[in-house]
């Protein structure tokens, strides 16, 4: 069976270290057949350090379905990026709100950085030295416009945030998400990715590219984990966390910190003894 995890807070916690038990549950899982796919908002170029940290080299959705990468053997199997029309309407109207977001670039696998800026870019400032090391400096919105596969900021007003999702909802710009408080930044973080784009359209790409059944476990915390929950056949969703509250999963765990993910393999085993 196919297992989607997300990664932060979910596979590891905010010090993106697997617990022990983690890892040998994702081998025990790999031992019986499974494959695991990771879903999650975070960029290639980080995902490729935290694998390294954690000894992981699994196959990843990234940037909430934008892209995706076998990191066992460095192969793409999907990409999809803005329109460029499509984003400077989107910039234009993001702009009328104050906000001048980051850009997270398909990169090619080319050095220099898979983050761009715009003038006077308006996320909050710890995330931008937080970024510094991938931004690409020589690169211009301009230079970028088809591939761009993501916007993001972080550190805005509740209200800020909402209304100006609710704005590219209703012009049809993409797919805005509201995830608060930022566990790290503080406030309120927005993304905005392609019209259509979600982890679930990552994992459908996954499966055609592998041949695997549309049919899978999932687990996660988040807002850009609702839909993957809703079309999960075993939806675990770690306790306490906004997905928890927000969907009916199947089962909850508990956070990191206590090992949760450490009972996916009974939870798999037990669905599939049931069917």
């Amino acid at each position: 069976m196919l297992v989607v995890t997300d990664l932060d807070r979910t596979l590891w916690g905010l010090d993106c270290v697997a617990p022990t038990a983690h890892l040998e549950a994702l081998a025990e899982l790999e031992s019986a057949g499974h494959v695991v796919l990771a879903a999650t908002g975070r960029r290639l170029l980080n995902i490729a350090r935290l694998f390294d940290l954690n000894g992981l080299r699994l196959p990843a959705v990234a940037l909430d379905g934008s892209i995706g990468m076998d990191f066992a053997t460095m192969e793409r199997f999907h990409r999809i990026a803005f329109d460029p029309a499509v984003l400077w309407e989107l910039l234009d109207v993001l702009d009328t709100q104050g906000i001048r977001p980051c850009l997270y670039i398909d990169d090619h696998s080319e050095p220099g950085g898979d983050v761009v800026l715009p003038k006077y870019p308006t996320s909050e400032p710890t995330h931008l030295e937080f970024l510094e090391e991938d931004i690409n400096h020589a690169l211009s919105p301009a230079d970028v416009e088809a591939d761009v596969l993501e916007l993001v900021l972080t550190g805005l007003p509740s209200d800020l945030a909402h209304r100006t999702a609710k704005e590219v909802h209703s012009r049809s710009l993409g797919v805005a998400r509201v995830d608060e408080p930022d566990p790290l930044y503080g406030g309120s973080r927005l993304t905005v990715s392609p019209p259509g784009i979600s982890k679930v359209s990552g994992v459908e790409a996954f499966c055609q590219w592998q041949g695997h059944e549309f049919d899978f476990a999932a687990i996660g915390d988040g807002v850009n984990d609702l839909e993957l929950l809703e079309a999960a056949s075993i939806s675990i969703a770690i306790a306490g966390s906004h997905a928890s509250q927000a969907t009916t999963p199947h089962h909850t765990i508990p956070p990191p910190e206590k090992s949760g993910w450490a009972t996916v393999p009974q939870l798999v085993d037990s669905w599939r003894h049931n069917l």
